[in-house]
């Protein structure tokens, strides 16, 4: 797991509660890659984007707060990504996961991610996102409990 990944989740996995968060005692190289997910759940459970890093917003290169996870999430195994964290809300069980494309002429990128449920109804976390310097790694997903 990527350091910064495991910082950022071990902060939120010592809080109780969503009210217990204090952004002043995250390391303010770790809040680039934060993200705040609130929790809706009409019909079926949708993750609206309350809070994203500058270093995610970079990446995705538009504005994502108030829009909802399944709205920009796409992609050979989106349905995938957006499925864990859909099981992070049902379940409340933290996870990290980890997805690698791998581009036509390009150097495979990897999107890197932990999230933690809080009550009331958020998901906490971070993603790492970048690229692998091993033209022969080949696309996947994969994820496992965050402990």
């Amino acid at each position: 797991m990527d350091p910064c990944l495991r910082e950022v989740a071990n902060y939120f996995l010592a809080q109780k509660d969503a009210l217990s968060v204090d952004p002043t005692l995250i390391d303010a190289r770790l809040l680039p890659h934060v993200f705040i997910l609130d929790v809706e759940r009409d019909a079926a459970v949708r993750l609206r984007i309350r809070l994203i890093g500058t270093a995610l917003d970079h990446i995705f290169q538009r504005p994502l707060i108030g829009h909802h996870l399944e709205e920009f999430i796409h992609g050979p195994r989106g349905d995938v990504v957006i499925a864990t964290f859909h099981d992070c809300a049902q379940t409340k069980e933290p996870l990290w996961m980890r997805q690698i494309v791998q581009l036509k002429g390009k150097l495979p990128r990897f999107v890197e991610g932990v999230a933690v449920y809080l009550e009331p109804d958020r998901i906490y976390g971070g993603l790492a996102i970048g690229e692998l310097y091993n033209s022969r790694v080949e696309s996947g997903f994969e994820r496992t409990a965050l402990r």
